[in-house]
Order: C-alpha cells, then structure tokens, then sequence
C-alpha cells in the first residue's frame, strides 16, 4: 500500500520544470524520436493537456466527459508553453496534495480506484516525457533508479492488463522475468515474473526463473519496456521469441 504521495508530488513538480526549462530553451519544430508524429510542441502541450485532464478526474472522482480547461494557443512561444504547462503541474499537485493515498477516485485503469494509482501514473507519465524532450532538444538526460524501477512494475501492473483489456491481446504463452541491477534499491523492489495462466494474464514481484530473462539498470530496463531504447542496453537471457513475445504486444 502507497502511505506518501509526498514523493509523487516532489516528483511531478521536478520533471515538470525540468520540461519547462526544455521547452522555453528548444525548438519547438524538433521531431520527437520516441513518440513518431510529434514534435516538442505536441509533446509538451500534451503533458500539460493529461495533467489538466487527470485534474479533472482527480477533483470529481468521476470520468471526465466534457473537460473544460485551458490550451496552449498553437503559435504559443516557448515561454508561454513552459508557463502554461507549470500552471497545470502545480493544480495537478496542490489538488493530489488534499487526498489520502486510500482515498477513492475514478481512474480508467486495473489496479484499484484509490488516489494513490493517480500520483503513481502522473509522476511516471511526466518523468517519461521529461525524457523525450530532454532527448528531443539535447540527445542526452537520464532516469533515476528507484523511480525508472517503480515505472516498471507499474508497467506490469497497470499498462499491460490495460493493453490486453484494450487490444483484446492474446497473453504470451512462455514466461518473462525481468530483473533489475541497480545497487541501492529499496527491499522486495527489482524483480518481477510475468506469464500465461490458463490464457490469464499473471504477475508476481518475486524471483523466479522464466523462459526468458531482462536483466539491467532500471532505467535501461525501462525505456527498453516503453519502446525508447533497443536491447542493446540490457542482457536478454533464454529464448529471444519469449522476449519478442512480450515486447512486441499489439497497442503500443
């Protein structure tokens, strides 16, 4: 159980300036390599557009049908994009800041509607596109360990069954373990095993030997699970297909 959305918090208002600052200093044309079709334009007004949406969500504890909020104009400079986007971020934050992580909300996802999962996704949704517009405007930032391995097993516990819900996705039938490297990660953090249960889809955080392996830096596990980087930057150990089974899943 999540007891502090304090770091969540920390977290989101961080990467938020940090995209901010990228955002008021690049070139807005850049093309975004990991998202294809975007440039950091879009990927900025997008940030600040699911931040303002999740707001919403957050504040009514209900689905947002009609969501009247605030758009970047489309000739917006960068420090008017960077402005408006830390706007949002700090209404995301001061309006998370009121809720007990217990507290009951709406969320279109499978683990349970409390506001804890909120923070969780917002915090890894801003942490994750911090690093596409630093990529886009510097070919160069980074992934903090403990924050790149909580991405992963939100990865497992909540982007995954909402692909296969969403997709109608036949689970993989070999088994994956995915273990992270990393020194100084928190106790029971670092390792998952996921696999096909009579065509279920099941996960456990534990060690346990599967059909195949990825073992890495969390962060290079990361970014490898979200389609940034190829495997290069990780050990695959076992049966490649297996690993091909569970990366190359049909929606992302």
């Amino acid at each position: 159980m999540i007891v502090n959305l304090d770091p969540y918090l920390l977290a989101i208002r961080s990467d938020s300036k940090k995209m901010a600052r990228t955002a008021a200093n690049g070139d807005l044309s850049a093309p975004v390599e990991s998202c294809p079709g975007w440039d950091l334009r879009k990927l900025v007004s997008h940030t600040g557009t699911v931040q303002r949406w999740a707001t919403k969500a957050i504040d009514s504890g209900v689905a947002p049908t009609t969501v009247e909020y605030s758009s970047p104009a489309p000739n917006a400079s960068g420090d008017e994009l960077s402005a408006w986007l830390l706007d949002g971020a700090e209404t995301l934050i001061t309006t998370l800041g009121t809720k007990h992580p217990e507290d009951p909300t709406w969320h279109p996802f499978e683990p349970e509607q409390k506001a804890w999962v909120w923070a969780r996704r917002q915090s890894q949704e801003t942490m994750i596109h911090r690093w596409d517009a630093e990529m886009t405007a510097s070919g160069t930032s980074s992934l903090e360990s403990a924050n790149a391995a909580e991405g992963i097993g939100e990865f497992f516990d909540l982007a995954l069954p909402r692909i296969f819900a969403r997709e109608a996705s036949v689970v993989p039938s070999p088994s994956l373990h995915v273990q992270c490297t990393d020194d100084g990660l928190p106790d029971g953090a670092g390792e998952w095993i996921v696999w096909n249960e009579g065509g279920e889809y099941r996960m456990a955080t534990e060690h346990r030997n599967g059909d195949a392996a990825l073992r890495g830096f969390a962060a290079d596990l990361l970014l490898v699970l979200m389609g940034r980087s190829d495997r290069g930057s990780i050990n695959v150990v076992g049966d490649t297909a297996a690993c091909d089974a569970w990366l190359h899943l049909p929606g992302f």
